[in-house]
């Protein structure tokens, strides 16, 4: 998601309490009301363009002070006119009595040029290399000849940093327009369905949005031996060594994290913990995971996973199956009290129209990022490509389907493996715990 310096805020009818990006302090907003003919439909009584200025008025009494405000409005002075889109407050420090007395000047007659307000506003704010991002709020499809998909693809090949979000109220948006809008330039597409959620919604995109937390514990392996932060499990001197910044791994017998109680030269980072609620364990990796054969290749495997001992753990892999297929999975496999479960997506495949040679390539000079990830009681693998994708167009990140584990306990741990005869050579630069709100 791109982050943006300077924001519109569309809000035609109605919004949603559903997480939305917050409005960044000290951003330069402008809020578009839809003054289109709908807006005078009810929803419990009241039409919808008091609850929607009602709504407004209630986000602009926590609006901060050192973010600069403007004020638009479509729809509201003709009918029948596409080009109806009128800027009623310039961009400046918020004078909420005009935007009560603007707003009630608003008077719903016309149409719902949703593409030509959220290009206006793209045109207005975006300004060489600053950003914008731009929330419709719509309680009716596109109705002035835009081709929202298009538009959005525009916006987004057009080198600005520019991202839509569109919220729509009661609308079946059988054709996808809104939805592609939004997803074509980074954004989502979220429904709505009363005041309260206008309300909620406002009042999200009114906070400032709160810095990135950094992460808990990390790692970054900037010294000449392993350290006391950690453990490793049946060490073997010759399967590992500190170089330039990494932690180089050589497996030395073959095995998986919790194959065997004497599996050597398992990582341990006993100097670290997980917190009590939502956390992501990540590993920055290069590996050398073999060759392409015709007969199947190399059985390497990537693991980062929380270890308590062979019968209880859960672990993310990447995972080079080395058969005939020459496939390659991400893995999530959780074991408690010695039962296991396992979620699997293939990734690559030597049969399915991938380079696979390629791949092999990438994943030891450009790396990746494996996730271990807990949301609640539910866990996912994630592999992030570093810059490159399996296919051509391909995603750059991939996601296990999650499993549902009661409780886990245990280290955060790391592993570089084989499945078979030949050896797997992993450089860990970085590993890092992050906590989740």
């Amino acid at each position: 998601m791109k982050q943006p310096i300077s924001s519109v805020l569309a809000v035609a009818a109605m919004a949603t309490a559903f997480p939305i990006q917050a409005q960044q302090q000290g951003a330069t907003s402008m809020l578009v009301l839809d003054g289109s003919g709908s807006m005078w439909g009810q929803i419990d009584g009241t039409a919808k363009i008091t609850i929607a200025r009602e709504a407004i008025d209630t986000m602009l009494g926590d609006w901060p002070m050192d973010t600069p405000i403007g004020l638009m409005a479509y729809g509201h002075r003709q009918e029948g006119e596409c080009g109806d889109i009128e800027t009623l407050i310039e961009p400046g420090p918020l004078d909420r009595s005009a935007f009560r007395e603007a707003m009630e000047g608003v008077t719903p007659r016309g149409k719902t040029p949703i593409g030509h307000s959220v290009e206006q506003a793209a045109e207005a704010l975006s300004h060489g290399d600053q950003a914008a991002s731009v929330i419709v709020v719509t309680d009716g499809l596109e109705n002035c000849g835009a081709d929202l998909c298009e538009l959005g693809a525009r916006l987004e090949a057009s080198g600005m940093a520019f991202t839509a979000h569109v919220i729509g109220f009661d609308i079946a948006d059988d054709e996808g327009q809104l939805a592609c809008l939004a997803e074509s330039t980074g954004g989502r597409y979220l429904a709505a369905g009363d005041a309260a959620e206008l309300a909620g919604a406002l009042r999200t995109v009114s906070e400032p949005e709160p810095e990135p937390a950094g992460p808990l514990f990390v790692d970054e392996f900037e010294r000449s031996d392993l350290g006391d932060d950690w453990t490793l499990d049946h060490p073997e001197p010759s399967g590992f060594i500190m170089d330039d910044g990494k932690l180089v791994t050589m497996t030395v017998q073959p095995g998986a994290m919790g194959d065997a109680e004497d599996l050597p030269n398992l990582f341990r980072w006993t100097g670290a913990e997980f917190p009590e609620d939502d956390w992501d364990l990540s590993a920055d990796f290069t590996a050398r995971m073999g060759e392409v054969k015709s007969l199947g290749g190399r059985r390497a495997i990537i693991q980062v996973g929380r270890y308590a001992d062979v019968d209880n753990h859960i672990s993310a892999h990447v995972v080079r199956q080395g058969n005939s297929n020459d496939d390659m999975w991400l893995r999530l496999r959780a074991v408690s009290g010695g039962n296991a479960t396992v979620s699997d997506v293939e990734i690559a495949g030597d049969l399915r129209g991938y380079d696979l040679a390629q791949i092999l390539s990438d994943f030891e000079q450009k790396g990746a990022r494996l996730t271990l990830s807990k949301r609640g009681r539910d866990y996912v693998g994630r592999l992030e490509m570093n810059g490159w994708s399996m296919q051509e167009d391909g995603p750059d990140v991939i996601e296990t389907d999650p499993l549902q584990v009661l409780r886990t306990k245990g280290d955060p741990t790391i592993f570089a493996g084989t499945l078979g005869s030949e050896q797997t050579i992993a450089e860990f630069s970085r590993v890092e715990i992050r906590e989740v709100k």
